[in-house]
């Protein structure tokens, strides 16, 4: 099987995990995997070990890495406790993953594999994100993996309806936040370094109108 073909295959059987939860909560899982690529964060993480999944949201990231899997260990963190207690819905008999209602800037553990965080540190000031990322590298085992997918601030048009979109989220829709602060490509990769990791970023170019990008960053 190829690797794109496994990951449309995972992502297959993660969606079949919301089949029993409520129709909102299903459209919305549906949506975010047909906006953002998730399954390139799985690809990327180690097939073993401990794995936490910052601001986890509906799970969808920490089930694809479970099912991904069974060596992994996979904690999913969130602030929202509705979106935590959706998240436990699919866990049904799987050992290898568990979702708790925690703050991503207090949380402390570890030592992990691999630390995911997908769209989520916009929602902090810039300072919170560098402490964050801080706290992230200190978590990681010696050889563990950030793998952090982001929206930078360029080209400036897609840059527009990333801004635009996530604006609505924040405003009218389910995303708990108060302001938007896209850090770029350049600040972002400083500020990892900065936290001691060896850190690379990858453009993701896809038909989606977003500025995604995939930072890597090693321990």
């Amino acid at each position: 099987m190829t690797a794109s073909a496994r990951s449309a295959e995972l992502l297959r059987r993660t969606l079949a995990l919301y089949d029993g939860s409520p129709q909102a909560e299903r459209l919305f899982v549906r949506a975010r995997a047909l906006l953002s690529d998730l399954a390139l964060l799985e690809r990327h993480a180690p097939r073993a070990g401990a794995i936490l999944d910052l601001g986890c949201g509906h799970g969808l990231v920490s089930n694809l890495l479970s099912l991904g899997g069974a060596a992994r260990d996979v904690t999913g963190i969130d602030i929202a406790e509705e979106k935590v207690a959706a998240a436990r819905r699919t866990v049904g008999a799987r050992p290898n993953v568990r979702f708790l209602t925690a703050d991503a800037t207090t949380f402390g553990g570890g030592p992990y594999a691999a630390i995911t965080v997908a769209d989520v540190f916009y929602l902090i000031p810039p300072e919170g994100q560098r402490a964050l990322l801080a706290s992230c590298a200190r978590m990681l085992a010696p050889d563990g993996v950030l793998i952090w997918k982001s929206q930078v601030r360029h080209p400036r048009w897609k840059y527009a309806i990333t801004r635009g979109q996530e604006w609505l989220m924040t405003t009218l829709g389910p995303t708990q936040g108060h302001g938007l602060y896209f850090l770029d490509t350049d600040e972002s990769l400083v500020a990892l370094r900065a936290a001691g990791l060896r850190a690379v970023a990858l453009p993701l170019r896809s038909w989606r109108p977003y500025t995604d990008v995939l930072f890597l960053a090693y321990r």
